[in-house]
């Protein structure tokens, strides 16, 4: 398979690599380019690109290049024979230790700001400080009259970003593992955002509420740190923890949001995901031998035909697979990223482990990257795809199988026999669906993934009547019920649909949207973007109808560092700010078209720049939908428009 190196106008280059083994040529899915504009991602003569199914090039020249690595350190004269880290005894300090950047490193090379606050206090001593911090948010009015540092930075480490949006209030990130939860859990969850729900669901107000992300897991939004600890405590006692899931850390782990009751499963994710996350974190303890890598760091493990886990976009993917004597493992990839300065999807890193040897695997690569990542600025190098462009993929793999070895006694074996299969329709979540029990879950959408207590509790009243009390999420941002038996079905499906904005069956474009939490709580979001996709996703599914079987996937994000994933949307929206007709400054998005996931996945490409929401985004929507996905208009196909829906329903 064949996937493409790209580079902005301004870098020397376009290439091709061949995606092989890290002995032959390995594949590089990249873009180089300017942060925080439309050329970070692909310019418009581009095409639409696949990485998993070969798709022909136009205008792009293809060059088989291999990835041998360069053998420098971007931080040290002394290549990679030696860590650029270590480990530091702390007495009195409830971990006992961390890992710090080594002296002569801080001496020789610029470390980025992040590291220097990192440097001062490591992160995960915050949790020792949560009374402390809560105190004195009351004593001074709220956190956002409180040391930068701490409530900006550190307080990641539990999960807890401040927004400055809305001084004094924070979003608080869980770990959800393969995204399910019990529906007392969830219930607990929605007990947090209660006392911070104004009742107002204008999706351009800000108040307490909750977003389905896309990485599976569930972020709670207005939470005030003088209250932590009885928020803190009613969590970890419901058995949910949200220790080292934000900034250099593990992001939430992502597995088959049908693990277990999936009819064409292969392998069930569950235990891996949940095994992982309890070594990470020491079961919620915090584990400060992984608490300081060089950046974030994303981790999947595939269990479907249907890759519903994006593979391609995560650090570590493992991949299902079968040795010659048919024993179940995974065959490994690594380095996949999107970002604002370079687009890349997971190369093989030629690795199967058996079932039993994730872990072993997975913290060989981790600790590899804490030890010789890169650290200074940009902080949009400090990814491990950086890292292994230098190291090169045969000595990373080295050095992974070197620990790998230490751990487990055993050689690190070469990929065996992958058992996703190269060609597959991606199944539909939503709606009624059968398990392999003979049960059947029911899958309903979460209009671009925003929901509020009340509905929260809907969805749990719903699991315990008719289900098992089990609740999944979906990197989409949808929610599914599992276990709801045939007779029990009809009662099921009516309870669902009665829960304000939610469908079991909804329209083409609403079930397919995606967005990041937008400049509505994020102050580097240029747009609205939850409201503007719930507000053109009806738009679009009141105007027009859809050809059987053709999904359109639509991405919004606000900002260039890509949360809602843009460039794997059939069509993605990218917030920036334009001028209009008369010369004003106002909000607008640069469009891009031919994302794709799974068998199909490929990176977007520029189709439209800088088209300002008011007065161009409808035409240029219109002239997408019908031109390249089939969309034919309904009855007059006026629509309504989009000036009186958001009268309606989002007062602006």
């Amino acid at each position: 398979l064949i996937t493409p190196v790209l580079q902005s106008p301004l870098l020397p280059s376009v290439s091709y690599t061949q995606r092989t083994m890290p002995s032959q040529a390995s594949v590089v899915l990249g873009l180089l380019s300017l942060a925080g504009c439309a050329d970070a991602f692909l310019p418009t003569s581009l095409p639409q690109l696949r990485s998993r199914n070969l798709s022909p090039a136009i205008n792009l020249k293809m060059v088989a290049v291999g990835k041998p690595g360069t053998g420098k350190n971007g931080m040290t004269e002394t290549g990679f024979s030696e860590p650029l880290v270590e480990r530091i005894d702390l007495p009195g300090v409830s971990h006992g230790y961390e890992y710090r950047v080594k002296e002569e490193m801080v001496e020789a090379k610029k470390l980025n700001a992040i590291e220097k606050v990192k440097l001062a206090k490591g992160g995960m001593r915050i949790i020792d400080e949560i009374d402390e911090l809560a105190a004195e948010a009351v004593k001074v009015g709220g956190a956002q009259n409180m040391d930068g540092d701490q409530i900006n930075f550190r307080l990641k480490w539990l999960g807890l970003f401040h927004r400055p949006v809305v001084p004094g209030t924070f979003m608080w990130r869980f770990r959800i593992h393969n995204g399910q939860v019990t529906s007392d859990q969830w219930r607990v969850l929605a007990d947090q955002i209660k006392e911070y729900d104004t009742g107002s669901r204008n999706l351009w107000d800000t108040m307490g509420c909750a977003d389905v992300t896309t990485r599976q897991n569930i972020q709670l939004r207005g939470i005030r740190l003088e209250n932590l600890p009885r928020h803190w405590k009613a969590c970890t006692d419901a058995g949910m923890t949200s220790v080292q899931a934000g900034l250099d850390n593990v992001r939430n782990l992502v597995g088959n949001p049908l693990a277990g009751i999936d009819p064409e499963e292969i392998i069930d994710t569950r235990p891996y995901t949940k095994e992982f996350t309890e070594k990470l974190t020491n079961y919620g303890k915090g584990n400060p031998a992984l608490a300081n890598l060089p950046r974030k760091f994303n981790v999947c493990y595939v269990g479907s035909p249907d890759m519903y886990e994006h593979p391609d976009i995560n650090d570590i993917a493992y991949m299902p697979a079968k040795d010659a004597n048919g024993n179940m493992g995974w065959n490994i990839e690594v380095g996949g990223l999107l970002m604002s300065t370079r687009c890349e999807f997971a190369i093989p890193l030629d690795a199967f482990v058996p079932l039993d040897k994730h872990w072993e695997l997975g913290e060989a690569i981790m600790t590899t990257f804490r030890d010789y990542g890169y650290r200074y600025n940009p902080r949009t190098k400090c990814r491990l795809m950086f890292l292994i462009d230098n190291m090169g993929i045969d000595a990373f793999r080295e050095e992974v199988a070197k620990r790998y070895k230490e751990a487990t006694g055993e050689e690190l074996r070469t990929a065996q026999t992958g058992l996703v299969p190269k060609e597959w329709k991606r199944r539909e979540l939503l709606g009624a669906n059968k398990q392999k029990d003979g049960k059947n879950w029911i899958g309903f959408v979460v209009p671009a993934g925003r929901m509020y207590a009340d509905q929260m509790d809907a969805v749990a009243d719903i699991a315990d009547k008719y289900g098992s009390s089990t609740i999944r999420m979906t990197v989409e941002g949808n929610i599914l019920v599992l276990d709801i038996p045939d007779e029990k079905l009809e009662a099921a499906l009516s309870d669902a649909n009665a829960i304000e904005g939610f469908a079991t069956h909804p329209d083409m474009i609403i079930k397919n949207t995606v967005a990041c939490a937008g400049n509505q709580f994020c102050g580097q979001s240029k747009i609205n973007t939850k409201g503007y996709a719930v507000q053109f996703a009806k738009y679009l599914d009141d105007k027009y109808d859809f050809p059987e079987g053709k999904e359109v996937r639509v991405h919004w994000t606000g900002c260039p560092n890509t949360c809602g994933q843009i460039q794997i949307g059939d069509i993605g929206l990218l917030g920036t700010t334009v001028k209009d007709s008369t010369g004003k400054v106002t909000e607008g998005v640069d469009v891009y078209v031919g994302g794709g996931i799974g068998q199909t996945s490929a990176i977007g490409t520029l189709y439209k720049g800088k088209v300002p929401i008011d007065e161009g985004l409808e035409a240029v929507l219109d002239e997408l939908v019908v031109s390249k996905f089939g969309a034919t208009p309904k009855g007059s196909g006026s629509g309504g428009g989009v000036g009186g829906f958001v009268q309606g329903l989002f007062g602006k």
